[in-house]
């Protein structure tokens, strides 16, 4: 199983997907905000992961990134085709629902 399909697989429930869709944005963006206050983008880091462990507890499961460091990696990936819609999944569930 690849690195993205595991990580895809620990986040189906809706709500989950949802806090993640926050929760990514906003923990990678303390990356940037760090050279203009420090303080506000350590404030961040925690905050994208309580969202993200809501999430967790809301699906069931546990964070991908406990069993594999590298989902954190993962994660502005399947975020990004999420959200275009380049997921094969995405796609599949799209072809689905056409008469």
């Amino acid at each position: 199983m690849s690195l993205y399909s595991h990580y895809d697989g620990a986040h189906t429930h809706p709500i989950n997907r949802l806090l993640h869709g926050i929760a990514i944005p906003l923990g990678f963006s303390s990356l940037i905000v760090v050279w203009w206050h420090w303080k506000i983008a350590l404030a961040l880091i925690p905050s994208a992961f309580a969202l993200a462990w809501l999430g967790h507890l809301i699906e069931g499961n546990q964070p991908a990134f406990l069993s594999n460091p590298a989902h954190v990696f993962v994660a502005p990936l399947w975020l990004g085709r999420k959200l275009l819609g380049r997921d094969k999944q995405s796609r599949q569930s799209k072809a689905g629902s056409l008469p």
